[in-house]
């Protein structure tokens, strides 16, 4: 076998990388000194794709149940707890830039490989080219780390990044590897992996907090001593009684499940609510530092995730253990949240004693917490250093209706295709008004923040008592506004009486099946008490207890061909009728319109943010986010971006993307012509050279700069360095990357035909 290997390494093109494998990774560093600076709890571990495909392929053998939401077969719940850390939910993400071909390595063919893999493939029946590439061990596209670290307490962490300080190493961190982008996981890196790090929600549970607090909300900074109450103060100063310290490793599941054990733990009843991601398997730490969008647990009335942070604890590249948050702020017109005037942090000085022993205490170092606090809110995970914990602020509990809506319940078959559009058209202007214009229909402010949807549900999650019939009866009552519309398409007043009259479904106490078997001709209302109960597997199932995974793992990240596009809410609203027919509501069984994420214009806006974070203006001002195929790009950048955003260059490049479920394929336009969309087929070096960056669209140039310059003050040396992240787009060596001389872009005056084609099914022209 070694002649075998050493034949093999003598034909890769990167012998270097292809060593890490055969010789074992910086064998010259005292890897036993790391390995005693840990505590009992903790391991360091050699890994090799060997152990990729020996724990992870396996769960890829499992088939994609069609009744997944009950009774997953395949689910990253049984790949995060492998020996080696090493399983992400996306196969391919074990290679560069997700694409396990060895030599063919523009995005275009990234693409083409993993449209050859759909996700319901099993792993044995893989297509043969790409199954022999994968099992190829010493294939130079792999990219996973080959020394990983498992910290249990505080002091793990702080030692694997003073030994990667000392040595000059590159590290990575990794809590569920859920990110589209590859920023969790990466070759030649000394890797974190937080999984078995102690759970805080899970062992120390809800913390209440003490009204009388109130009193010291206002307490200045010099008076915070340890900052113990710190998180209790700002959460009593919006108004919230509850706080939940959630640990580096833990999941949202263990969230979920931590909250929902302190309500069953109420004597008069259920009291918290969290706001969190969809699912169980995703990190609050990723999730909520990309920004935190939340369909399904009320983020439209309470806010991004960004939002719900009170405190936060990480070790910093220096090797630090700070914990840092507001301690000044100030009420200010126009907000529901408290303005953040100052940031107060502290440095442990015994991280390696027990936590009660730890010594919280000024930092000898000059360090910036107020960009710290700006930074790592809305400025991505992965790195600004290891989060080892983080207090997220709790709401007071509100019951959960999902409403399957069938906006054309009892009518579907009796509808032409002409007349069909435009009932799905009315239905669409319906619902953009609910959620981000709801006084112009009747509906309040407080109904129409309470309901979300995210990418690829199917219902609405709308939260408080009666929110799943106010919802049904608000559109009932518009039709019937609205009937002459469709009587002009000759649809007769009987058809519409008959679906005003057509019966609404409630199921009471539902169960996580009941959303597998719903009417596909009336809309369905089932009540949950929160939403957990809508997603926790059943006894009997692979997972019991624990809250489903979404998306189930597949192959290729599953956005891999699109972008996550912000549409601002002015411009919907400025521009309805063209709205309509850009996004048609995702009627179940219609196979209509984009499927958007509902997550935005309610108190996500800017009413619930501190001002104290790097959210984009894109971000907070967005009525919805939705994939945009990148084969379109050229009529995303022409048409359409112009009319959203200041394109003319004056203001630098404008943010226009989503954080959450970037794609790792995605760029902005060419530096020298934002008319043009980043070809697929360049290389990725040509692609980084000559288009505007992933981070630039996220974050839009000013934004994007101030991250940067505080990147470079908190980690000059990029000890993290993760793909897609903030700083791993600079260039080296003081070069400006920010070109922001190109031209203005025209505008024009014609939709794309493939937006035409995706809300009428035609190839057309419309004319604004």
């Amino acid at each position: 076998m070694k002649l075998l290997s050493t034949f093999l390494l003598a034909l890769l093109p990167n012998a270097a990388a292809a060593d890490t494998w055969l010789g074992g990774w910086r064998s010259d560093l005292p890897w036993d000194v790391l390995d005693a600076n840990l505590s009992s709890g903790a391991s360091l571990v050699d890994t090799t794709p060997i152990q990729y495909l020996d724990e992870c392929a396996p769960e890829f053998d499992k088939p994609l149940d069609p009744t997944w939401i009950s009774n997953p077969a395949r689910s990253n719940h049984g790949m995060i707890d492998q020996p080696s850390g090493l399983c992400m939910p996306h196969f391919f993400c074990a290679f560069e830039d997700c694409n396990p071909s060895p030599d063919n390595r523009t995005g275009s063919d990234g693409i083409l490989v993993a449209d050859s893999v759909p996700d319901t493939t099993l792993y044995s029946e893989m297509n043969p080219t790409v199954k022999a590439w994968v099992d190829w061990t010493e294939n130079p596209s792999y990219d996973l780390p080959s020394k990983v670290v498992f910290p249990a307490v505080a002091s793990d962490v702080v030692a694997a990044i003073q030994f990667a300080k000392e040595h000059n190493l590159e590290v990575s961190v990794k809590n569920s590897g859920h990110s589209y982008t590859k920023a969790s996981s990466k070759g030649n890196t000394l890797h974190i992996n937080m999984n078995r790090y102690y759970q805080y929600a899970t062992n120390d549970g809800v913390t209440d907090c003490d009204p009388n607090m109130a009193e010291l909300v206002s307490r200045a900074a010099g008076d915070t001593d340890d900052l113990s109450d710190q998180p209790c103060r700002l959460s009593l100063a919006k108004n919230k009684d509850a706080v939940v310290r959630v640990g580096g490793g833990e999941n949202w599941d263990k969230v979920y499940r931590a909250v929902k054990a302190a309500n069953e733990a109420q004597p008069d009843g259920y009291k918290y609510l969290a706001v969190g991601g969809a699912a169980g398997t995703v990190s609050p730490m990723g999730w909520t530092f990309s920004a935190g969008l939340s369909g399904t647990t009320a983020g439209r009335a309470f806010g991004f995730g960004v939002d719900q942070v009170v405190q936060i604890e990480l070790v910093l590249p220096n090797g630090q253990h700070v914990k840092f948050g507001p301690t000044e702020w100030e009420m200010v017109e126009g907000f529901d949240a408290p303005q953040t005037r100052s940031i107060t942090g502290l440095c442990n000085t015994n991280p390696e004693g027990t936590e009660d022993a730890w010594m919280w205490e000024p930092c000898p170092d000059d360090i910036n917490f107020d960009d710290l606090w700006f930074a790592v809110r809305g400025g991505g995970g992965g790195t600004w250093g290891v989060i080892t914990s983080m207090y997220l602020q709790l709401h007071d509990y509100m019951p959960l209706e999902r409403i399957a809506i069938r906006y054309n319940g009892c009518v579907q078959d009796q509808l032409d295709e002409t007349q069909a559009k435009a009932w799905n058209d009315l239905a669409q202007k319906f619902e953009i008004l609910f959620l981000l214009d709801p006084f112009t229909i009747g509906v309040s402010e407080a109904r129409s923040n309470a309901c979300g949807w995210p990418m690829a549900d199917t219902a609405f999650s709308c939260y408080g008592e009666g929110a799943g019939r106010y919802f049904d009866a608000a559109w009932k009552r518009y039709l019937n506004e609205n009937r002459s519309v469709l009587e002009t398409q000759g649809i007769s007043p009987a058809i519409i009486d008959d679906a005003l009259n057509c019966t609404t479904y409630t199921i009471e106490d539902a169960e996580i099946s009941d959303q597998g078997a719903l009417s596909a001709q009336s809309t369905t209302i089932l009540k949950f008490r929160d939403y957990p109960e809508t997603a926790t597997l059943p006894p009997g199932t692979a997972y019991p207890g624990k809250v489903v995974d979404s998306p189930l793992p597949g192959y290729g990240p599953s956005n891999y061909q699109q972008q996550n596009v912000l549409v601002p809410k002015k411009w919907i609203l400025e521009n309805i009728d063209l709205a309509v027919a850009f996004a048609p509501p995702n009627l179940l069984g219609l196979g209509l319109g984009i499927s958007g994420y509902r997550a935005f214009g309610g108190k996500a806006s800017n009413s619930v943010s501190d001002g104290s974070n790097s959210l984009s203006s894109a971000h907070r001002e967005a009525g919805y986010m939705f994939n945009y195929p990148h084969w379109y790009a050229d009529d995303l950048f022409s048409s359409i971006l112009p009319q959203w955003f200041d394109m003319s260059g004056d203001s630098g490049f404008p943010a226009y993307l989503g954080a959450n479920h970037a794609s790792i394929n995605t760029r902005g336009p060419l530096k020298d012509d934002w008319s043009k969309g980043c070809p697929l087929d360049w290389s990725k070096e040509e692609r980084d050279e000559k288009c505007v960056s992933l981070q630039e669209a996220i974050w839009g140039t000013k934004v994007l700069q101030r991250l940067e310059e505080i990147k470079l003050k908190v980690d000059p040396h990029f000890m993290f360095n993760c793909n897609g992240c903030v700083g791993n787009n600079l260039k080296r060596g003081g070069e400006d990357i920010h070109d922001t001389s190109a031209a203005p872009v025209p505008m024009v005056t014609l939709v794309p035909s493939f937006l035409i084609a995706t809300a009428i099914g035609a190839f057309s022209t419309f004319v604004f």
